[in-house]
């Protein structure tokens, strides 16, 4: 049974949770601030924390720095609950699971811990045998992504940039490269043609990526993913996304 830590000050809300994670067959334990949900801590071992962003004594944010390690990774997946729809681009450069913007249905909660929890345990045979290339040369997106991986137990390595990626291919081929399209040195779908042009890496299946943030022309898009060897092209807006991806393929 998955066990689920819910920090959520309103109790009645907070009981709610409980009661619908309890329906659903999960072991939920409240904790009502920050200081209580890091005492919960020292005995219980969730494989998800709801975290309320807004409560008193320790908030959401707090909290989040408490349960790290110093480079930012959680030690535990965290979904963000939070009435602040701006707070959704801040937590987006932290290494959530997700995020609910409140008020939302019952059901959605519901349906976005099981996603959630489904992506935390893959149903993929062998996944410590996959080996991934990463090649972003945004060094905190790319740790991100790395980060994303490393919990889904995917033996993962970072290039920073389209020559390093071709070179590392083809000193050892990977299962999968997943590539961002606006590398500084050599674009995406340039990294994936070249990786067409040599027999030892021409096998090698790729994920040719764009943050969301940066998205293109749909047309522009469709146009790139009809290129040589491009497995799979898309956005993405969390790392887990790429992940997602990545295990669909393994599949």
């Amino acid at each position: 049974m998955k066990k689920i830590l819910i920090i959520e000050d309103e109790k009645e809300i907070a009981q709610l949770y409980a009661k619908r994670l309890t329906d659903k067959g999960y072991d939920p334990l409240l904790a009502h601030d920050g200081h209580e949900g890091l005492e919960k801590l020292k005995y219980f071992s969730p494989d998800l924390i709801l975290l309320d962003v807004n409560m008193p004594k320790m908030g959401g944010l707090e909290f989040y720095q408490h349960i790290c390690d110093p480079r930012g990774n959680p030690k535990y997946p965290v979904l963000v609950l939070t009435g602040r729809a701006e707070l959704e681009t801040l937590f987006k450069d932290f290494h959530v699971a997700g995020i609910l913007i409140k008020p939302f249905e019952g059901e959605r909660l519901l349906k976005e811990v099981d996603i959630i929890l489904d992506k935390a345990i893959p149903a993929v045979r062998n996944l410590s045998s996959r080996r991934v290339i990463i090649v972003d040369d945004d060094q905190r997106a790319a740790d991100k992504i790395l980060a994303e991986f490393t919990k889904a137990g995917i033996k993962a390595e970072l290039a920073g940039n389209g020559f390093q990626a071709i070179e590392k291919m083809m000193a050892d081929p990977p299962d999968l490269a997943l590539v961002k399209l606006g590398l500084s040195d050599l674009s995406g779908d340039m990294v994936i043609l070249r990786l067409q042009q040599i027999a030892r890496t021409r096998k090698i299946r790729t994920i040719l990526y764009i943050p969301q943030e940066f998205a293109i022309d749909g047309s522009v898009m469709e146009q790139i993913s009809h290129k040589k060897g491009i497995t799979q092209m898309m956005e993405y807006a969390y790392p887990v996304d790429l992940l997602d991806a990545v295990l669909q393929l393994f599949k």
